[in-house]
């Protein structure tokens, strides 16, 4: 029960500190649509702390980069009973084109694809990771592409490139309002 405590302690300041970022100053954007506390609807304390196999956290990231910045792009996380030692999975529900991103939205990125790097860095929290994923989504890193076709296009023709994710940013991103 104490490790129960412990992560959803520690749950409780990474949805806080997630909050911030809706701040007009935050350095990234990040709207906060769904945390594993929205569902504690009993004040009984012992009832907020049930062990579960996984945490789902959903929001809505805003990236800056001139293909992707007129939209924004709901985010899953799911983060297991294990986390902080193994990273989250970090999926996006809205239809992006990007080589870090599979076509079931799966994000890919070495902090989260390596768990031994990970827990290298634990002290990595959520807001950080927000952080990295747009930085990642702005600045694409074709060494990780998953996809393989979207990553040559990117490395060989970027104007190609620049125009699918355009067009695919105008048909399925969200508004940024």
């Amino acid at each position: 029960m104490t490790d129960t405590r412990r992560l959803n302690k520690a749950l409780w300041t990474n949805m806080t500190r997630l909050k911030l970022l809706t701040k007009p100053d935050a350095h990234v954007k990040f709207i906060l649509e769904k945390s594993p506390f929205d569902d504690d609807d009993n004040d009984d304390d012992n009832q907020a702390f049930i062990e579960k196999d996984e945490y789902l956290i959903i929001g809505r990231i805003y990236p800056n980069s001139n293909i992707y910045k007129e939209g924004s792009y709901r985010i899953e996380l799911k983060l297991t009973s294990k986390y902080p030692i193994e990273p989250p999975e970090v999926r996006f529900l809205t239809r992006i084109y990007h080589p870090n991103v599979d076509q079931n939205g799966i994000f890919c990125y070495h902090l989260l694809s390596n768990s031994s790097r990970w827990k290298l860095n634990r002290e990595t929290t959520l807001v950080e990771l927000i952080r990295s994923i747009v930085k990642h989504l702005d600045e694409p890193d074709p060494d990780y592409a998953v996809t393989l076709e979207i990553g040559k296009e990117y490395m060989n023709n970027r104007a190609e490139f620049n125009r699918k994710a355009l067009e695919t940013m105008k048909k399925y991103s969200l508004p940024r309002n």
